[in-house]
């Protein structure tokens, strides 16, 4: 039953699995709006209202992009984490806030950003797993740093 009290590397190793993989589902979205051009992505953010959209579409762009990135890597991951929370909390805010959570539809009203964000709050307090720059950084000596 060794299964049900897993060790400390194998547990690193989950964290490490589940923030690549988040990071890189987050730099999809990011490559499809860029993809789909940035104009195309500003008028949908213009439709809900936003003001300055040509300014807030390349922050969502940049920020899907750069922070998937960012925790792909390991790198600057609780930072990356609590800045993506930030913005998945923000785009519910714009796209969903006031909307029941509950409908005659199946699932939840946002739930993808939901996980979204509470999986980047639990990035805060997990830090990166077992296999990233940021403890591969964190190993090496204060004067070998370059």
């Amino acid at each position: 039953m060794k299964f049900l009290h897993p060790s400390p590397k194998s547990s690193a190793r989950g964290v490490t699995i589940l923030r690549v993989v988040f990071g890189a589902l987050i730099m999809v979205h990011g490559i499809q709006k860029l993809m789909a051009g940035h104009a195309a992505f500003a008028a949908s953010v213009a439709a809900m209202g936003v003001q300055k959209p040509e300014i807030v579409a390349w922050l969502v762009i940049a920020g899907e992009l750069g922070l998937g990135l960012l925790l792909v890597l390991g790198a600057l991951t609780r930072v990356a984490g609590f800045l993506a929370a930030i913005m998945f909390a923000g785009i519910w805010f714009v796209t969903e806030a006031g909307k029941p959570l509950l409908t005659d539809r199946a699932g939840v009203t946002a739930e993808l950003l939901i996980i979204y964000a509470a999986i980047s709050v639990a990035f805060i307090f997990l830090g990166p797993g077992a296999l990233s720059l940021d403890r591969k950084l964190a190993r090496q000596p204060a004067g070998s740093r370059r």
